[in-house]
């Protein structure tokens, strides 16, 4: 071995010995620089041709055992990547080397022992059958033989197993042509006629644990080539006996997964039902588990139990009146991992796991017919609501000192299984419809009632009120009336159940659009979260939604709304993005009233942030200064986004109103011309800065939607912007605008010539790139200028198409 200060030269000649330095260098070497050298060059040592000489005296019993994994797994190479490289006059004495060195290690190294096998598969898929037919059964063979020397029973066996359970995991991974890969697995698969006898064998023996552990190992390896279950059976009687030897339980559990999980198992749906009765025979071991706090157990039977409903509903549906009992039975079972008492997942982690098969099972329920759709819905209807009652207690947040003990994983994962049970709630709305609002509101009414239930009760109710209504279902006008009607009476005690409570208006969002006279309840409670730095984003959130789809009945609204808007602005308290979000409340307000009352809040509500956008625009470049740049441009194009006086959700009562005359423009266009000599100030410090850039083009974007052809006192100066943003920083956003802008007026004779002159210059700059070697750097610009070309060519044909149908020669 080299010594440890010796270092690999710069692409040295590949012998043996710079080979044990390369390895001593990468094992061994503190330097992480040589340790990445010495590993590059060995990776082009495995793949050279010379590895078919080296690999051997690298296996050498007094070599390190880094060494000998190394030439094994450059043997493997060799073999699975480089086989055209052998002359088939080599075939015969590889194997036997092969098979020699097997034996040799099959007492020695066990990570050496395992690479060499995974060689001997490689070498098998290569010769199976032309070279050598009936490979499993001679391998078998081979093994059972009393000739090898210095092995006893054990060590043949062990090692036996350990290249049958690795040959059908090359098979998946190798390098192989799809037309060869059906054809070697056709010829593995009759190799199971020699290899399942040999692992029955070894399970109904008395074998060592280990041996049974491999044997079931290796089982589980071969159920993914697709097994008929009926040639298995015995094996999965086997399984389910020994699953009881706490040694094979894991293992076990596994390989039966293995087996329900497989594609082919759909095809023996009797043998699928035969084994819910052997699965149901493990309550009494998870009962025990559960009482000794073993998670590990726990957490296997209830993957086994989860796999066969998950896998196999509908035969569990479709189930003949002998196995029905076992059916409901499990899943009863099932609806016990779902109760598992404590928080998830802190107290437990195996109430996540049904989540799948609650979902397949509904929605099985819901596909069938009609007549089977009614008898399933009357038998698991009680389930379902049995499952939401647990849900309800399991999506509850702990105690508050409890929850601040939790690490910042454990309270990632309790969020991500919040919405897991959110979207089961949704999926149990679809088979219980009425009946489970009718329980959770009866439920939350008696909480309120007696006023003496924790906050976590409270909210869990509404969590679920609301997940329900995020799937777009509201139920009952009746049943919601009296939510939104009781909503006052519960008490906010807790940041939490506030929140919950915003979000869950927010989810009733198109419903209090059909029923406006609800809002007087609705829009206090959610204003008042404004002035909460812990509510600000479920009430900006709600806030948005609600006004979004509640324009036409926002006027009785719009001064509370508009005031509370301004004193939240003026407070400077909340995160930028909250503050966003906001003005698209003001937004969808200002477009519920008459055009003089929006001007003159405008004047009161933007005005200030103009002049503070002023003031950034004046001051020098820095990091603050940019951030605030980009928050107050972001807030001017939500603005622009959500205040339309041409929108067409109006009122009776609003269309009545007089809109903008000519010489009225859109409060959009007014803002815009208003602040667009200060956005090309910015733009003049900040033409460089992508970020600054991307924010004004989607700012101008964001109003071009709202204005369309009234944007048109504005073409000019937007079109030369346009060209100087694009010319000093190509970005795909300035195209995104311009084709929007081209789009518009490519046809309007007064501003024709601005946009022409932008499309020439966009196109001139794009060009240019591809004379530089910059082009790899701007996909994103190219493919956004490829676009553009594409409207305006798809423009061109439809004009064309258009004047020859109009032509009176046509």
């Amino acid at each position: 071995m080299a010594e440890s200060g010796a270092q690999i030269q710069t692409n040295p000649e590949i012998t043996i010995e710079n080979i044990e330095k390369a390895l001593h260098q990468l094992y061994y070497d503190p330097n992480l620089a040589n340790k990445d050298t010495a590993q590059k060059w060995l990776i082009q040592a495995q793949r050279a041709p010379q590895a078919w000489q080296y690999c051997w005296a690298l296996l050498q019993l007094e070599k390190p055992p880094e060494v000998q994994f190394f030439g094994a797994s450059a043997l493997h190479i060799r073999i699975s990547r480089s086989w055209n490289e052998l002359h088939p006059d080599q075939y015969a004495n590889l194997r036997t080397q092969l098979f020699q060195n097997i034996f040799t290690f099959a007492s020695k190294t066990k990570i050496v022992l395992t690479r060499l096998c995974v060689a001997m598969s490689a070498f098998v898929l290569n010769t199976i059958p032309e070279v050598w037919p009936n490979a499993i059964k001679d391998i078998i063979d081979i093994f059972q033989q009393n000739t090898i020397p210095n092995l006893n029973d054990s060590q043949k066996c062990t090692s036996l197993l350990e290249l049958l359970t690795v040959l059908p995991e090359e098979f998946h991974t190798c390098p192989m042509a799809q037309s060869r890969k059906g054809f070697v697995r056709h010829e593995l698969q009759i190799g199971l006629q020699s290899l399942l006898p040999l692992l029955q064998g070894l399970l109904t023996s008395d074998s060592p644990s280990e041996i049974q552990s491999q044997a079931i190992k290796c089982f589980s390896s071969w159920v993914t080539f697709g097994i008929p279950l009926t040639d298995i059976h015995p094996m999965i009687q086997m399984l389910f006996q020994l699953v009881h030897n706490p040694d094979l339980f894991d293992m076990c559990v596994d390989a039966l997964i293995n087996v329900l999980c497989n594609p082919i198992a759909y095809n023996y749906p009797n043998s699928i039902i035969e084994m819910v009765p052997k699965v149901l025979q493990l309550r009494d071991m998870f009962t025990t588990a559960v009482q000794e706090k073993d998670m590990d157990h726990c957490q296997a039977i209830c993957r086994l139990a989860v796999s066969i409903g998950e896998n196999h509903s509908r035969v569990l549906l479709q189930c003949s009146d002998q196995y029905k009992q076992h059916v409901m039975d499990l899943t009863s079972f099932i609806l016990g991992f779902s109760a598992l008492p404590g928080h998830y997942p802190v107290d437990e982690s195996i109430s996540n796991i049904p989540f799948g098969f609650w979902y397949i099972l509904q929605d099985d329920i819901i596909s069938a017919e009609a007549d089977m759709f009614h008898e399933y819905r009357r038998i698991y209807a009680p389930i379902y609501m049995n499952l939401v009652q647990i849900l309800v207690t399991k999506v509850q947040y702990p105690d508050d000192s409890e929850y601040q003990a939790w690490t910042a994983d454990e309270k990632e994962e309790f969020r991500c299984y919040r919405q897991d049970i959110a979207d089961t709630l949704m999926y149990a709305y679809t088979l219980l419809r009425e009946p489970l609002l009718n329980d959770l509101y009866s439920m939350l009414a008696t909480m309120v009632t007696q006023g003496n239930h924790p906050w976590q009760a409270l909210e869990a109710s509404l969590f679920a009120f609301r997940s329900v209504a995020e799937g777009g279902e509201y139920g009952s006008d009746t049943c919601v009336l009296n939510l939104m009607t009781l909503l006052p009476q519960i008490p906010m005690s807790n940041v939490k159940l506030a929140a919950t409570a915003m979000y869950m208006l927010g989810a009733y969002a198109e419903w209090l659009a059909d029923t406006p006279s609800v809002l007087g309840h609705v829009i206090p409670v959610l204003l008042s979260g404004l002035h909460n730095n812990d509510l600000a984003v479920a009430s900006t959130m709600a806030l948005k939604d609600i006004c979004s789809e509640c324009v036409p009945h926002l006027t009785p609204f719009a001064n509370h709304i508009l005031s509370s808007a301004e004193a939240v602005f003026q407070g400077n308290m909340m995160k930028s993005r909250e503050l966003v979000r906001l003005m698209a409340t003001v937004g969808y307000t200002l477009s519920s009233l008459p055009l003089p009352e929006t001007m003159s809040y405008l004047t009161v509500l933007i005005g200030p942030l103009i002049q503070q956008l002023e003031t950034l625009a004046n001051s020098q470049p820095s990091a603050n200064s940019k951030a605030g740049i980009q928050m107050r441009v972001s807030m001017l194009a939500m603005l622009f986004s959500t205040l339309d006086f041409k929108r067409q959700d109006e009122t009776e009562e609003q269309k009545k109103r007089a809109p903008p005359q000519v010489n009225e423009p859109q409060p959009v266009l007014l803002i815009l011309q208003q602040v667009f000599p200060i956005i090309q100030k910015i733009l003049s410090q900040w033409l460089s800065d992508p970020g600054i850039v991307e924010a004004v083009c989607e700012m101008v974007k964001k109003a071009l939607r709202t204005l369309l052809d009234d944007v048109a006192p504005l073409v000019p100066q937007l079109s030369q912007s346009l060209i100087q943003m694009y010319s000093v920083i190509p970005q795909s956003s300035i195209l995104d605008l311009s084709k929007m802008l081209i789009l518009l007026f490519s046809d309007n004779a007064v501003y024709m010539p601005a946009v022409q002159s932008l499309y020439v210059q966009l196109t001139t700059k794009t060009l240019s790139l591809f004379q530089t070697a910059g082009v790899h750097e701007h996909t994103d610009v190219i493919e956004g200028f490829m676009a553009l070309t594409a409207q305006r060519s798809e423009e061109r044909r439809v004009g064309k198409e258009c004047r020859s149908r109009w032509s009176p020669y046509h």
